[in-house]
């Protein structure tokens, strides 16, 4: 009976604080949008279901995922372990493989669930208002934000790698901010010219989890890796060409004053910029002005 009291206390002491977090958390975020002027509303679509009436879920997932990251990274740079190891044990291959067959096969649904309803509720390429009746749109849109909590996993196996160079500060950003992002979305306009955000961003990841899940199962070797995985590249400018599409919605939207919330086209046009600058900038890094290996550099000197 002690402990039965004991964890019934603890349960009501954890849910208080919790409510506390949540209260203080709830009116920042709204007290945030005021000052700018946006009151944002719940939708019917998503009111009710996990993770969408209260930022504090999302603010603590993001804030988990950074501290994890921030922790992981300093780690393996104290120790000095932050290269990737010459092969990764078995639970980790084996990880990383259900983890991108997984998100490749939820990217695939999301896409073609997204595409399929837009077609069905005859909507133009760009320019669609929100409307609440259509719950299975809005419900495609709640899947797509809270698969980004399943990416963050995506960090996590970097570091499990010990693969600090791909923990970049774009890779970082991108993952953190767009959850936020999203959660808005999902909150107050799941539908709209959301949809197409959602359904290009679900098809890129397509490519880019297959490509995850070729380079896991095909392993380390350079030679094959150039022969199967030599489209990464290509895959890098999709990528910038998806962020350029989205920025050309959203600056459109704006222009026309479409029938959507303006606010979150003005975020989307703002956030795709700074995408698109960090996103080229990798390019350029990395396939224009490559920094050569040392060993590849001795090997040229003793030439």
């Amino acid at each position: 009976m002690d402990l039965e009291r004991m964890s019934s206390s603890f349960r009501m002491e954890a849910g208080n604080l919790y409510g506390k977090i949540d209260a203080a958390i709830y009116d920042f975020v709204f007290g945030l949008f005021r000052k700018f002027d946006v009151e944002l509303s719940p939708s019917p679509i998503t009111k009710g279901l996990p993770c969408v009436d209260s930022p504090t879920p999302v603010i603590l997932g993001v804030s988990t995922y950074l501290a994890i990251v921030i922790f992981g990274s300093c780690m393996l740079k104290w120790k000095g372990t932050g290269k990737p190891r010459a092969s990764d044990p078995r639970p980790l291959r084996f990880l990383v493989v259900l983890h991108n067959l997984f998100l490749f096969f939820l990217s695939l649904y999301m896409c073609l669930g997204i595409v399929y309803e837009a077609i069905k509720n005859n909507y133009h390429i760009w320019g669609n208002p929100y409307v609440p009746s259509q719950v299975q749109m809005g419900r495609l849109i709640y899947i797509f934000y809270m698969s980004k909590y399943f990416e963050f996993v995506d960090t996590i196996i970097m570091l499990l790698k010990k693969n600090l160079r791909q923990v970049s500060v774009l890779h970082v950003y991108h993952h953190s901010s767009i959850a936020l992002i999203w959660w808005v979305v999902s909150y107050h306009a799941p539908g709209g010219e959301a949809y197409f955000s959602a359904a290009l961003n679900s098809g890129v990841h397509v490519a880019m989890y297959l490509y995850y899940l070729l380079a896991a199962l095909i392993g380390k070797d350079e030679k094959i890796r150039k022969k199967y995985l030599f489209w990464g590249q290509y895959l890098t400018i999709t990528q910038m060409v998806q962020f350029a599409m989205n920025l050309i919605q959203a600056y459109v939207g704006v222009k026309s004053n479409v029938d959507y919330p303006q606010f979150l086209l003005k975020i989307l046009y703002y956030y795709m910029m700074t995408l698109l600058v960090l996103f080229a900038n990798f390019y350029v890094r990395k396939y224009i002005f490559p920094k050569q290996k040392p060993d590849r550099i001795q090997s040229k000197k003793q030439q």
